[in-house]
This record gives C-alpha cells, structure tokens and sequence, in this order.
C-alpha cells in the first residue's frame, strides 16, 4: 500500500469488485422500489406505479412542484388527507424526495414561513442533519423517490419481497483471460424482487 492512507485491502480483488457493484445495486433497487417501472428490464414495478393505478389511493398535489415558498401548503395537503384512524399511529410516516426534504429545511430557516430569523432564530444554520417531523407525523426522505414526490402511509403498510431462497439468485465474477484471452472481468447478479402495499386507502400519493 507504500504511503496510502488506506492500510487494508478486500481479501481479493474479486471481493473488492463485488462489494463496488453490490452498493451500484442497492442504489438502483431502492430507486426502483419508489419509482421502478414494469415494462423497463431489470426494473419492477415501484411503489407510485402501484398507487398511481390504484384508485383506493389517495392523490393530492396535482404534480405541483414543491419549493421553499409552498412546501409547507405542499405537506399540508398530505397530513390533511391521511385518514384518522393512522393518524396518531406510531408507525405513521411522511416519506419525501430530497428535493422536498430540502425545500423544508430551507422554509424553517426563514423566508418568511416562521419568520425571517428561522427556527431557534438561527436561520439557515438549524439544520444539522437531525430528524425531521411535519405537525408531529416524522419525515423520511426516500432517495428512490423522484423529485415533488411525497407518500404519507404506515411503515407497516410497505412491504419490500425478494426470493432468497431462489434458484433464479446468482452472484458470479467471471474472469475472461481463460475464456476469450480478454484483460476482461464480468460481474452477473442475478435476483428477483418486487413491492406491494396492503391498504390503499390508507395511503397518500403527492406526485
């Protein structure tokens, strides 16, 4: 390692290979877990397909980007539309894009939403990666989810499958110098998954 800084190495250089496009996978999966598509190889149909197709779903929001000025009326509209009875559940969250994530910490720091010294009159500096919560339902921001996107629901009413067990799940590195004389090495992952929801009427669609 002469005088890295980094004084460890993967076992192998195939362990190395593998952990780099195991992270590019779970990337993509939790991308398509909020915004996969069906009809898209190697996708799957995401959660906003599913709700958008289901009219038990509760739509708001009308696709009306959300900015530091509308954020809160933007939210408002999904708290206002989630139904009683989960209300007050304590598996009850409000999952966001990150651009909407964004434009909430930026209205609590002023703009003129809670007024121009933020909150904690600390302006833009109260924000330092904590939690966050919207009229005491707790926030989550989903990286999957696409921009001016919001889906109040039970955490409980989620559900993520994939078959471990199956035979269809292969992991392989495949080094090419034996095969066609290449400096070539490919990686095949192969796994099925999906997602569904239980309750759609207890779900709220901001897209």
């Amino acid at each position: 390692m002469g005088y890295s800084a980094t004084d460890t190495l993967p076992p192998s250089f195939s362990n190395f290979l593998l952990g780099h496009v195991a992270d590019k996978v779970a990337q993509k999966t939790e991308q398509d877990i909020w915004n996969g598509a069906a009809a898209t190889n190697g996708s799957f149909a995401g959660f906003k397909e599913l709700m958008l197709a289901d009219a038990e779903v509760t739509d708001v929001g009308a696709g009306a980007a959300v900015t530091s000025a509308n954020v809160i009326d933007k939210m408002g509209l999904v708290l206002d539309a989630i139904p009683a009875e989960i209300y007050t559940s304590e598996d009850m969250f409000i999952y966001v894009s990150q651009n909407v994530a964004r434009a909430y910490v930026r209205a609590l720091g002023g703009f003129s939403t809670i007024g121009a010294a933020g909150t904690d009159d600390k302006g833009t500096q109260w924000y330092n990666g904590g939690a966050l919560s919207f009229d005491g339902v707790k926030l989550v921001v989903a990286n999957g989810l696409p921009n001016n996107t919001m889906v109040g629901a039970e955490k409980s009413n989620l559900f993520f499958a994939t078959g471990l067990l199956n035979d269809q799940n292969s992991v392989q590195v495949i080094d090419m110098a034996d095969i066609d004389g290449s400096q070539n090495v490919r990686i095949v992952m192969r796994y099925t998954a999906a997602v569904q929801y239980l309750f759609g009427s207890e779900i709220v669609l901001y897209s």
